[in-house]
């Protein structure tokens, strides 16, 4: 069997969730004997193959496609020139929404949320409509469609009118920590001030967009701090759509540090020295913070939306993010009653196993595995 893996879509060495999705997945299968089955990347030359880390026991051949960015002059070659790059297969898939439309083979990709209509401020109404017509045909043309969570599949089918049968759940899913933690010497804001990380702190990881619900946690926090002061929030991840305006809006914030991008390891070493996560969004299609939060024993104060009760389940509490002193109650619960949430961690992260993930994703490709 030969499977056709499409990457176009990433056009620089900063993947986000979409890509960390199929390199978790990629590398998990390096864990099996994948039989008979041999595999072909396309990616951008400039993304460099050790960038992609896919294991070396998996038998990949890459193809370069030109450097195009990650804006309309990749959709016109996904749709064009790059049929003359595609090589023969059993089963081509894409790792987000971005497929072309007349491969000959068994097609699949990865739609991990329909954010662009469950949270209309994202774009204006003429890219919604586009976006909802694309989406609708990419899926039709494929065979089958993989989402992240059951959430997502149901919200899919609602808005799409799409067939259940059609959608596969492949969790998303947190590899566990191999390395051994490091005490990081110093880690700095963005306006080089040196971050004291034993104060009592909660931690937000993620990127710096409306639809994260920024705004809302930090009002809620500022409120939380008006009974105790005691408290710190550190907020890490890039900024992307609207971004700068969020940046500006956390300026000189009392008890609040932005960190900006900050290498795994760092991340990690604040995870494990926070006293809780945070993740408050309007939208998401799964929230992988607080999993990984969940390997430190850490748990979450979410939305009580979207897929992030069904990823917190009990290990955490969650909140109505439109109500900031429900927010600020939140914080207050976690900080006093911490412990009784972390006893509900373990049967969390036994739901989101890395096993059953790979597992069900290469039996809804076809791919043949053993142990």
């Amino acid at each position: 069997m030969i499977v056709g893996i499409n990457l176009i879509a990433l056009n620089a060495h900063n993947g986000t969730g979409p890509f960390t999705y199929i390199q978790r997945m990629l590398t998990q299968m390096g864990k099996y004997n994948v039989q008979d089955c041999s595999f072909i990347v396309y990616k951008q030359k400039q993304i460099s193959e050790n960038y992609l880390g896919i294991p070396d026991n998996l038998k990949v051949t890459y193809v370069n496609v030109p450097t195009l960015g990650n804006g309309i002059k990749r959709i016109i070659f996904e749709q064009t020139l790059f049929y003359f790059y595609i090589k023969k297969c059993d089963a081509f898939y894409s790792y987000c929404t971005s497929m072309p439309l007349f491969v000959h083979t068994k097609r699949y990709f990865t739609l991990h949320d329909v954010y662009f209509l469950s949270f209309k401020r994202r774009y204006g109404k003429y890219k919604t409509m586009y976006l909802k017509w694309i989406t609708k045909k990419y899926i039709r043309q494929s065979d089958k469609v993989l989402t992240v969570s059951e959430y997502s599949k149901n919200e899919i089918c609602e808005l799409l009118n799409i067939n259940r049968d059609k959608i596969y759940v492949t969790y998303n899913f947190v590899l566990p920590p191999t390395a051994c933690l490091k005490n990081v010497p110093t880690i700095k804001d963005t306006d080089d001030r040196t971050i004291d990380t034993n104060i009592k702190f909660f931690l937000y990881v993620g990127s710096l967009q409306p639809g994260k619900n920024i705004e809302g946690m930090v009002n809620g926090f500022e409120s939380f701090l008006e009974h105790d002061s005691d408290w710190h929030l550190i907020i890490v991840g890039r900024p992307t759509h609207k971004g700068k305006e969020i940046i500006d809006f956390l300026k000189d914030k009392k008890n609040i540090s932005y960190l900006g991008y900050q290498p795994t390891e760092v991340v990690n070493f604040l995870f494990s020295k926070c006293h809780a996560t945070v993740l408050l969004s309007f939208c998401e299609g799964f929230g992988i913070p607080p999993i990984e939060g969940f390997y430190y024993d850490k748990p979450a104060l979410v939305s009580n939306r979207t897929s992030l009760p069904e990823v917190v389940g009990d290990a955490g509490i969650k909140v109505n993010p439109y109500d900031i002193a429900e927010i600020a109650d939140g914080f207050k619960q976690l900080a006093t009653h911490r412990q009784t949430y972390i006893p509900f961690i373990k049967n969390q992260l036994k739901k989101f196993d890395p096993n059953k993930s790979v597992q069900t994703f290469m039996d809804t490709i076809g791919i043949p595995y053993s142990k």
